[in-house]
């Protein structure tokens, strides 16, 4: 793979394109994705809802939460981590990015684009994910 960058030619090899993306030149290795021992979903979903008293803790809906929690959850639904439907409602990968981004934890931003690019490649109907747009178009 090439690229030109600012008049210069960048050439990705396979060794290279592993070390940056952990992925192998024929594209059959899979980063595992992110896991924190003590993350705790329910908490993280109750501390985002406006009042959380009167919330259904069964489904995670993205309706009752407050302004900045919402604005979180429509970004990772639509652009971080896209799904075909039900972007009212948050999946547990979510509510983790929503902890991650809310505690300013440090993680490995590459292996959860790169997880979500695995997974949009399985699906023929899937939506694309807009990094690996922004990286076919690129």
């Amino acid at each position: 793979m090439q690229s030109v960058v600012k008049g210069k030619l960048i050439k990705l090899d396979g060794p290279t394109l592993k070390e940056a993306t952990g992925l192998s030149g024929d594209g059959s290795t899979k980063p595992q994705p992110f896991n924190f021992g003590d993350f705790e979903e329910l908490t993280t979903f109750r501390d985002c809802q406006r009042n959380p008293e009167t919330t259904n803790y069964t489904k995670f809906l993205a309706g009752g939460m407050k302004k900045n929690s919402s604005l979180i959850s429509f970004i990772i639904a639509w652009m971080i981590k896209p799904r075909l439907h039900n972007h009212a409602q948050m999946s547990r990968d979510d509510i983790l990015l929503m902890h991650v981004i809310k505690k300013k934890i440090k993680i490995d931003w590459v292996s959860v684009v790169n997880d979500c690019m695995w997974k949009a490649r399985r699906k023929e109907d899937g939506p694309i994910p807009y990094t690996l747009l922004l990286s076919r178009i690129f």
